[in-house]
């Protein structure tokens, strides 16, 4: 009976190791899209070259967008 209880968590086991790898990997992506999002719109808001490259109320000053006082 015990050798039968050892073939079936065996079983159980090597089944949801592709669903936890799978989930693991959807993670990862998750969290890495999530960054490069963070980063994409940091970017933007603070590196410029001329006043349009800012948002309204920003103005570039020395290649950062800053509030406009």
């Amino acid at each position: 009976m015990k050798s039968f209880r050892n073939v079936c968590v065996a079983l159980l086991f090597g089944c949801f190791m592709p669903v936890l790898i799978w989930v693991g990997v959807g993670t990862t992506v998750y969290q890495f899209r999530k960054e490069a999002k963070q980063v994409k719109q940091a970017i933007p808001d603070s590196v410029c070259s001329i006043d349009t490259d800012c948002p309204p109320g920003y103005i570039c000053i020395s290649g950062r967008c800053v509030p406009a006082h």
